[in-house]
């Protein structure tokens, strides 16, 4: 059974090509195909909020490793914002890391 998932996480989750491209970048063609012209039209803006809102977060080299950096931040975003399953954190603990890698 596929369970039904907020259209922020499948839409980060796909712009950000978690799982299907070797490192971060911008699908929009992946968010219209998950979720339709319509719904990925009123997601862009919220998605795209969110990912500023990531890449806002600065970490502390003195005091955290990059997987602890990116852990933080990505839990950080959960946080903020309630639509963002499990799947989607994922998507960007990866983003965060691979920006700093």
């Amino acid at each position: 059974m596929n369970e039904a998932r907020p259209d922020l996480s499948v839409a980060l989750e796909a712009y950000l090509g978690y799982r299907e491209h070797p490192c971060p970048g911008n699908h929009w063609n992946a968010v219209v195909a998950a979720l339709g012209p319509a719904r990925a039209q009123e997601i862009e803006v919220p998605m795209l909020g969110v990912l500023a809102d990531l890449d806002a977060i600065k970490p502390d080299w003195r005091l955290q490793s990059l997987d602890q950096a990116s852990e933080a931040a990505a839990r950080e975003i959960r946080a903020r914002y309630a639509d963002i399953d499990e799947r989607a954190g994922k998507a960007l603990f990866w983003a965060y890391s691979y920006g700093y890698k």
